[in-house]
């Protein structure tokens, strides 16, 4: 029973130490406000006019680079042992599992970094 009571106890005054902080986070959160809104008053005084008038220009359309068609074909020369996660990540990606395995692949971009990224263990032919 009594050590029910010390609990009880040490609960209110943790709960009392908590709310005496968080009244003076808040008050050092209101002075800091206080006075960032001066200085930021200040500041508007000061700026020229001509920085206003500036215009942006206009956003350049995005041109979507050319496809390569036709495709490829990557062959796992070497194996996966003491490779690194994302280069075994990768290589399930493109359908290989073990040397030997051949797969024919759309000769896009993505396909080509995959590649690229496993260009130790693959070997890629253009059909």
């Amino acid at each position: 029973m009594a050590e029910t009571k010390t609990t009880k106890t040490t609960t209110k005054t943790a709960t009392a130490t908590k709310t005496t902080a968080a009244k003076a986070t808040t008050a050092k959160t209101t002075t800091t406000k206080a006075a960032a809104t001066k200085t930021t008053t200040t500041a508007k005084a000061v700026k020229p006019a001509a920085t206003k008038t500036a215009a942006k220009p206009a956003a350049e359309k995005k041109v979507a680079k050319p496809v390569a068609t036709g495709k490829i074909r990557v062959t796992m020369v070497h194996g996966l042992a003491s490779c690194t996660k994302r280069q075994i990540r990768t290589a399930k990606a493109l359908k290989l599992s073990r040397p030997g395995d051949t797969r024919e692949l759309p000769n896009l971009p993505s396909t080509l970094g995959a590649c690229k990224k496993l260009e130790h263990l693959v070997k890629v032919e253009i059909i």
